[in-house]
């Protein structure tokens, strides 16, 4: 296989088996993978090797973050929708056989553990294999990139210190957040940037740590602020926007209405009002929605 490769490599194989009940169904390298119809769903198993771009996995009702590195598994009759980049790119193995179910289960990838990181050293090795197939070396040598794969999985050790660094990680990310919200350029796009994930996908691990979205999260800590400037006599509806991370004081207005239940101006009123008899609490009407 030589010149420039404007499609997908695909090569099929058929259906021998050389490794107790493992059949290679084709081994195929993804190059035009923004022009296939979503979602997906396959008759038989899929592990994807991604070797460029990024991407969230939507499966089984969760969101994964793909990138150069990862590994994910697909599975007979269940869905799944990949929103990519569109330098995205991958290389995939389909599979069957009476074994694939054990295999699999031994090493605990299911349909609640698909997808597996930091795994770039395969990804020279799985372009060269796919090079190297012809008809006679097709079967042995697809099976053999599949097992080898496979070999690279079977350490729950290494998969629980990647969750622990993984949760540690987003502890960062929060602890950074709680501390600069105050910047009026705090946004998701810039935090994504930072620690190096997609936005869709930082916004998903919000929602699934913190029961909120990043901005919801982000909105909560300056509303907050705001009613705190405002029980500390600060009265400037502009000043507070500015003080509590928003260049925009109309939008301030409209986010805490929102959550407080009234303008900026009328609690700033309400306090005024109160403050004098020393027994208002200035949280007492902040929504936690």
């Amino acid at each position: 296989m030589g010149g420039n490769v404007s499609h997908s490599i695909c090569k099929f194989m058929p259906a021998k088996n050389y490794s107790g009940g493992i059949k290679i169904i084709n081994y195929v390298y993804e190059t035009e993978f923004n022009k296939l119809r979503q979602p997906f769903l396959r008759p038989v198993y899929y592990v994807h090797l991604v070797t460029r771009g990024a991407a969230v996995l939507k499966i089984n009702g969760t969101e994964y973050e793909l990138k150069r590195g990862s590994l994910f598994f697909a599975f007979p009759g269940c869905p799944y929708e990949i929103a990519g980049s569109e330098d995205f790119g991958y290389l995939y193995i389909s599979f069957m056989g009476s074994s694939v179910a054990t295999v699999l289960e031994d090493l605990d990838v299911n349909l609640y553990n698909p997808v597996y990181y930091g795994l770039e050293d395969l990804i020279e090795f799985w372009q060269s294999s796919i090079k190297r197939i012809n008809q006679l070396n097709a079967n042995l040598l697809s099976e053999s990139v599949l097992l080898y794969t496979l070999s690279f999985i079977n350490n729950k050790e290494e998969d629980m210190e990647l969750k622990k660094n993984n949760e540690n990680l987003f502890d960062m990310i929060v602890d950074y957040v709680d501390n600069h919200y105050k910047e009026t350029d705090m946004s998701l796009k810039k935090i994504a940037d930072m620690f190096s994930y997609t936005e869709k996908y930082l916004s998903s691990l919000f929602k699934k740590n913190m029961n909120v979205g990043f901005n919801q999260y982000l909105n909560r800590l300056r509303i907050q602020y705001a009613i705190e400037l405002i029980a500390n006599n600060v009265k400037s509806v502009s000043r507070i926007a500015e003080l509590s991370g928003y260049s925009d004081s109309l939008y301030f207005s409209k986010v805490f209405k929102k959550l407080v239940g009234v303008t900026p101006g009328q609690h700033i009123k309400d306090v005024s009002e109160t403050k004098k008899n020393n027994v208002y609490d200035y949280t007492k009407d902040y929504k936690s929605d």
